[in-house]
């Protein structure tokens, strides 16, 4: 079922729920009242309602379409429309903090779904991803520093000291082959560590086997937790 068969029988249900409960008020004296809505005469053009209309007239279902209309007609009218609205909502103290907490309680309930969706969003979007890190790391300069700083200690503490000249060499080559790789992609190519250095469950080591030449989204989809880039 489509969303607006879902529409259509929401209203239906609604009306079907006036009709009982609700006093059969003109659209004067619905206004007079308060009431967003009157249960005056049936809408020629949608009958299924029984009559379920705004108090400017139209009915619930006209209003709607017109709305659409309206919004298809004019984009831009309508972005900078949305604009103000949005301007005028975050301006609400207590509407921020409400949505936020929701926000929040959601995203704590659906971590997989949310995550599935910020990745699939940043392969799209590989541009405005780098954009957003950069003003990110301006922003935050000490924040960045520390990790910077907090990576650093922890390679030099998961680098065993049992690693030989060759190892040593591999590990060289494969930050020479990220930087080929990026001067011939066009794109950030990362070293990466299949086992990360500060996994939350897990733990690798810095040596040649545990690493991987990735380009530098997925590097930072896949963040610390344990997966194989293919």
């Amino acid at each position: 079922m489509d969303l607006s068969a879902r529409t259509v029988i929401d209203l239906a249900s609604i009306a079907k729920l006036l009709r009982k409960t609700m006093t059969r008020y003109t659209r004067q004296e619905a206004k007079a009242l308060g009431l967003p809505t009157c249960y005056g005469s049936a809408c020629k053009k949608h009958p299924e309602f029984e009559g379920l209309r705004r108090v400017s007239g139209a009915c619930v279902e006209c209003a709607r379409i017109n709305l659409q209309k309206s919004r298809r007609s004019d984009p831009e009218r309508t972005r900078l429309q949305s604009k103000k609205d949005s301007i005028k909502l975050r301006a609400n103290v207590e509407y921020v903090q409400r949505k936020r907490e929701a926000d929040k309680a959601y995203r704590k309930e659906n971590k997989q779904r949310c995550r599935a969706v910020i990745a699939e969003w940043s392969k799209r979007n590989p541009d405005k991803v780098k954009l957003y890190a950069q003003k990110t790391k301006r922003q935050n300069k000490g924040r960045t520093n520390a990790d910077t700083a907090k990576r650093r200690y922890a390679k030099l503490q998961r680098t065993p000291q049992w690693l030989t000249s060759d190892d040593y060499w591999m590990i060289e080559q494969a930050y020479e082959l990220a930087a080929l790789r990026t001067k011939l992609f066009g794109f950030s190519w990362h070293v990466d560590h299949i086992i990360p250095l500060q996994g939350e469950q897990v733990s690798g080591l810095h040596v040649p086997t545990n690493l991987q030449v990735i380009p530098w989204l997925d590097n930072v989809v896949k963040a610390n937790k344990f997966e194989v880039a293919t």
